[in-house]
């Protein structure tokens, strides 16, 4: 939550938010590269908060029940370390099945044709 406490934390360390401002609206708007900027750092936020909703319904992360801080961080961990895993795997996933098609079409260009012909014999 963008409370006072978090605008001063996140000051302190130099961090920039997307939240709205406190107080009245400005007297002048917001350039269209400033609206642009903001509207753009907005929806990175997206895809971060998408995963970790993901997190708590399908891997759980909401029900953790350990008893110590630590164990708790552990499986926090744990189980993003996986989610990071499961992504990647199916990236490379992709690019090894996208390479191995290619290499097969690549050794051999008449490949098509070689099998179009000997499916249909010329008598």
């Amino acid at each position: 939550y963008m409370n006072r406490e978090n605008r001063k934390f996140l000051k302190d360390r130099n961090i920039r938010h997307t939240g709205k401002p406190l107080g009245r609206k400005p007297k002048e708007d917001l350039s269209r590269y400033e609206k642009t900027k903001l509207k753009n750092e907005r929806g990175e936020r997206n895809h971060i908060e998408g995963k970790f909703g993901q997190g708590k319904s399908k891997y759980k992360l909401n029900k953790i029940m350990a008893r110590l801080a630590q164990t708790s961080e552990s499986w926090i961990g744990a189980i993003f370390f996986v989610m990071n895993i499961l992504k990647l795997s199916k990236e490379y996933f992709w690019l090894f099945l996208n390479g191995l098609i290619l290499s097969l079409f690549l050794r051999n260009p008449n490949y098509e044709s070689d099998y179009l012909v000997k499916l249909n014999p010329v008598i």
